[in-house]
């Protein structure tokens, strides 16, 4: 079967959604989510993140540094035009977090933190979203004891 003959039969399938509908491929790709429901999720685990590691709860802040890569790679594939700036972002502003992280060095991990911050608010600018400007909360989460364990 040649492919345009395959793309004709997917287009045409639908699949059950667990709730009593069927929905086609082309509905199923829309309701994936985007960066607007992404990128809160990422902002609680980088709370998380920094508050573990300024407790130095390095096993914690991993696992929270980890969740949110995560989130970004699922943001870059479900949202590909970002794709490029994400990776770019991933590599040279999160990859020292955890870096430091692994170094279990506060100092490092603070300074790496801040730069993540500030550089996150530039690519909003540069995406022309300079009307979001994420910070640091001034208190730890209070669902989680962030203390290292002993």
């Amino acid at each position: 079967m040649d492919e345009s003959k395959i793309k004709q039969l997917v287009e045409e399938m639908t699949f059950p959604n667990g709730k009593n509908r069927d929905m086609t491929i082309d509905e199923v790709a829309v309701i994936q989510p985007g960066l607007g429901r992404i990128m809160p999720e990422i902002g609680a685990r980088t709370w998380k993140l920094y508050y573990a590691g300024k407790a130095e709860n390095w096993p914690n802040a991993m696992y929270q540094w980890k969740e949110t890569t995560k989130l970004f790679e699922l943001g870059a594939y479900t949202r590909p035009k970002h794709e490029d700036g994400i990776e770019e972002y991933l590599r040279d502003d999160w990859a020292p977090v955890k870096k430091a992280i692994e170094n279990e060095n506060l100092d490092e991990f603070m300074k790496a933190m801040e730069q993540a911050v500030d550089s996150a608010n530039a690519w909003h600018e540069k995406k022309e979203k300079g009307y979001i400007r994420w910070k640091v909360p001034s208190e730890a989460p209070p669902d989680l004891d962030l203390t290292p364990r002993k």
